[in-house]
């Protein structure tokens, strides 16, 4: 019989975000320069809004050491208290090596669903908000960024990039990250009622994921030659 952990994992796994993933899996066959700055001018707007459902979720219990995790999420995703070093700092930088800026009107529509839905979900229900916040983000990240990786890897064999240090400084922080959550996860939801709601904000924010990967799928990227 499955953990409550096992259970978690495979849901992440085998949900169409990462199964049937039309974007990225064209993507791993040949991604363009085009391809990876739209990918990672959307996900400059999901890490910023990101500490922010770390705090929502905080806000919603008080029970200090589930806190104290949270607070230890957010703490390094905000570089440890270096500016320079925060996810969403090193982000701009690595976008800011390639000329380029994101401003507002960058936004998808579905990149905005996604981040609405996100917002929701972290600001109604603990149980739900940690099934949103570590299985289908801290573990969904490290799957996704490691193939978003490869392909990167690929790209700059062809072409002259910057150094891929927001995929390093990720790709770390959600190996740890992940394990702290569903550790917390198996600490807090210790009763068939909390597992559920941990399962149901899992599949909610996986489910608007795959809506944030729509948006990319309608954009028709130039082909390089």
């Amino acid at each position: 019989m499955k953990t409550f952990r096992e259970e978690l994992i495979d849901q992440v796994k085998y949900h169409p975000v990462l199964t049937a993933n039309l974007w990225l899996e064209e993507k791993e066959e040949r991604m363009e320069h085009s391809d990876l700055l739209l990918w990672l001018k959307q996900e400059y707007f999901v890490s910023v809004e990101f500490v922010n459902w770390f705090l929502n979720t905080a806000a919603l219990t008080n029970f200090v050491p589930s806190k104290i995790i949270l607070v230890e999420n957010i703490w390094e995703e905000l570089g440890e208290g270096k500016e320079e070093d925060s996810h969403v700092s090193i982000l701009r930088k690595f976008l800011s090596e390639m000329g380029e800026t994101v401003t507002g009107e960058d936004m998808l529509p579905e990149t905005g669903a996604y981040l609405a839905l996100m917002k929701r979900i972290t600001t109604t229900d603990f149980y739900s908000a940690l099934g949103a916040l570590g299985p289908a983000n801290e573990y969904l990240l490290k799957l996704e960024y490691s193939r978003m990786y490869k392909s990167y890897s690929d790209l700059k064999s062809r072409i002259s990039l910057p150094e891929g240090k927001f995929f390093q400084v990720n790709l770390e922080a959600d190996e740890s990250h992940s394990e702290k959550m569903f550790r917390l996860i198996e600490t807090v939801a210790v009763d068939p009622e909390k597992m559920q709601k941990v399962r149901e904000g899992s599949k909610l924010a996986l489910d608007a994921r795959l809506v944030f990967y729509e948006g990319l799928k309608k954009i028709i990227s130039p082909i390089s030659l």
